[in-house]
């Protein structure tokens, strides 16, 4: 990726795993709550963005090295509680667990001025970043956009636009 990081990207589906490694991936993973079962790399990955949240975030901690850190950024998993979640029994000594919720956006704590919007905007026009939505709907479309988004055929991010 452009920063040098090695990335390893995870799919419920293996359908999906070519496409993520032409975004960048070194590989890609079937998503799992057993991954770090699975993986050479458990116990040396220095970072996770999980956007699945509830269902995987145990796994992912149970990933990282002394020093490393996840970040609970979405929760495709739904919004239901992480089940029997003890921090100081399930984390590694060392390891740190970050929050990231759009919805501070803009607020005192996280203005937007802290995003390097302008500089997002040059790197996709200049090309290293690839940005396509999935799929683009017209705000008359919303409801199909809403089936396709509940139904998983979204294969990446939407976008609904004004007519």
């Amino acid at each position: 990726m452009n920063i040098g990081a090695r990335v390893i990207g995870t799919s419920r589906s293996p359908e999906r795993f070519a496409f993520l490694e032409e975004l960048g991936a070194e590989r890609a993973e079937l998503e799992g709550p057993d991954l770090s079962e699975r993986i050479t790399e458990a116990k040396q990955i220095d970072a996770v963005l999980d956007l699945v949240g509830n269902r995987t975030i145990l796994d992912s901690l149970a990933m990282l090295r002394r020093g490393g850190r996840a970040c609970l950024a979405g929760w495709l998993g739904g919004l239901d509680p992480i089940v029997d979640f003890n921090p100081l029994l399930q984390m590694a000594s060392g390891v740190y667990l970050t929050f990231f919720g759009s919805f501070v956006f803009g607020k005192p704590d996280f203005p937007l001025s802290d995003v390097p919007l302008q500089t997002i905007a040059e790197e996709v026009a200049a090309g290293p970043l690839k940005v396509k939505p999935s799929r683009v709907f017209r705000f008359d479309e919303i409801h199909e956009a809403h089936r396709v988004m509940e139904s998983g055929e979204a294969k990446g991010k939407m976008v609904v636009v004004r007519n």
